[in-house]
């Protein structure tokens, strides 16, 4: 296993290291907008320029692979974080839906299109425009205001109203993935057959010379974020371009779509596969024979967390979305919280005793459970920082970032308190039922309108992060580490992600 992980780490390394070959970067703050421009390197021409903007509780990080693609074929491109996500700390009203984000959204981006139009190189008059999801429907809405931005792509927008001029907005192009849910589809070709009653996916309508070019795409096999990661959705983006611009067709030059995210995917595996060695150095093999905790009865380990599941999706509807100034942190953070604490109150139907050391210091143990905290935030922070997702907590996100990891460890505590006694192998089918059952009571609670829809969208984000846990959990179990250090280490690698990455609001 650790070979294993040596060859990702190293694999991810290199992939990360050369992600930036033929393209120059450069951050900046304009006016409370944060925004990294991206160019082709060492070229003098004067060339066109595209506006690139991320969907709601993501950040440029996770658009930086167009930016690649479009600068190596020839364009200035500025990734734009928008109110609420990544670096910016504005507050994005009502999780984006409503005229008051709208607003906030147009402003954004219209910071990011004059601050474009002004940099030396770009060529002002040919201005296009990107985006995802949110970020999507706001590139329309904007182009729709502006007839001077010459082109839109439109990726995961979903429904919204499209008027019947094919020119309002000029040269769109709409992109979905077939796996996401219907809205999402069926609003890339609604949006062509609003000015083409005729219009079938795959084709493209209108003439690009006259602005009114529409064309929308399915990308087969593709999710609402692993759409963003398709060669093909890089190749039409680029291509629609080049036409709508009068440039020559770039083929599929430049385009590594996955580089940046992938890599950083192998250096979060590498750290998941290491933990266990890292664990067992820090805190040696423990000394003499294991505590006789007492068994609770399957029958209450498998019901106990079902019943907590079942009272979190309850709960979750009485908690305001805004408790926390981080969107759905508050209602993630009860629902953990309410399983957590009514799994270990199981725990009290048979007595305990006390909590073995394993032979060791309580000093050490201290100083480990340190190290493997670090370690953990490290191990995803770094990664997703360069590959795909802002990690720095900004703002108001700390306070957040505290609530969620205290209801957290409580989540995780009531695990461990269930995998007492029991031998390696249940302890982790145990966690796997628990962490499988909190995933269902979410999707649930998301279904019956008690949550908000987005959590079916970041369900695989937190499906990863509990399967991450899984592993790190087994590898502390296996060298008696104390309850809290489980749970301390889980705490902070399920609410980091969900701090940093969930809009500020």
């Amino acid at each position: 296993m650790l070979v294993v992980a040596v060859v990702a780490a190293v694999v991810g390394v290199a992939g990360l290291v050369t992600a930036d070959r033929g393209v120059e970067r450069r951050s900046a703050v304009v006016s409370g907008v944060p925004v990294e421009v991206v160019r082709p390197e060492g070229e003098a021409r004067r060339l066109p320029g595209v506006v690139v903007a991320h969907g709601l509780s993501a950040s440029m990080q996770l658009m930086r692979g167009f930016a690649d693609t479009l600068a190596r074929r020839g364009y200035v491109v500025e990734l734009v974080d928008l109110a609420g996500g990544g670096a910016n700390t504005e507050r994005l009203p009502n999780m984006g839906d409503g005229p008051a984000a709208d607003a906030r959204l147009d402003r954004d981006l219209d910071v990011a299109v004059r601050h474009l139009r002004t940099l030396p190189g770009v060529d002002g008059a040919r201005i296009g425009l990107l985006g995802h999801s949110m970020g999507a429907a706001a590139v329309v809405r904007y182009a729709e205001a502006h007839p001077d931005v010459r082109a839109t792509v439109a990726i995961s927008q979903g429904t919204m109203p499209f008027g019947g001029a094919a020119s309002r907005p000029r040269n769109l192009l709409l992109l979905a993935g077939g796996l996401e849910f219907a809205d999402f589809r069926d609003g890339a070709v609604g949006a062509l057959r609003a000015a083409y009653p005729q219009g079938r996916a795959g084709v493209t309508y209108g003439d690009p010379r006259a602005g009114t070019a529409r064309r929308a795409v399915i990308v087969g096999g593709a999710e609402h974020v692993g759409v963003l990661f398709q060669p093909r959705t890089h190749r039409e983006a680029a291509a629609w371009f080049d036409r709508a611009f009068g440039r020559p067709a770039g083929g599929s030059v430049g385009i590594r779509p996955f580089q940046r995210a992938g890599s950083a995917m192998l250096l979060h595996l590498a750290a998941v596969l290491s933990f266990g060695a890292i664990a067992s150095a820090l805190l040696g093999r423990p000394v003499g024979e294991r505590g006789g905790h007492a068994k609770l009865p399957l029958p209450l380990v498998l019901g106990a967390p079902a019943g907590a599941v079942l009272a979190a999706v309850a709960g979750v509807a009485v908690i305001p979305l805004g408790l926390l100034p981080v969107g759905l942190a508050g209602p993630l953070a009860g629902f953990f919280g309410v399983i957590g604490v009514l799994c270990a109150a199981v725990r009290l139907v048979r007595r305990r005793g006390r909590e073995e050391a394993g032979g060791r210091s309580w000093r050490r143990i201290a100083t480990a459970a340190v190290v493997l905290v670090v370690l953990t935030v490290v191990s995803f922070a770094v990664p997703a920082q360069l590959g795909w997702a802002h990690a720095v907590p900004v703002g108001p996100r700390p306070w957040a970032l505290a609530a969620v990891a205290l209801c957290a460890m409580v989540f995780f505590a009531g695990i461990e308190a269930l995998c007492e006694g029991y031998g390696a192998r249940a302890a982790a089918l145990i966690h796997a039922w628990t962490a499988a059952g909190a995933l269902a009571g979410l999707g649930l609670a998301a279904v019956l309108g008690l949550v908000s829809w987005f959590v079916l969208l970041v369900a695989p984000l937190i499906a990863a992060l509990l399967v991450w846990q899984g592993v790190q959990a087994a590898a502390l179990r296996a060298v008696r580490a104390p309850v809290w250090v489980t749970a301390l280490v889980g705490g902070v690698l399920l609410a980091w992600p969900i701090a940093v990455t969930m809009p500020i609001g």
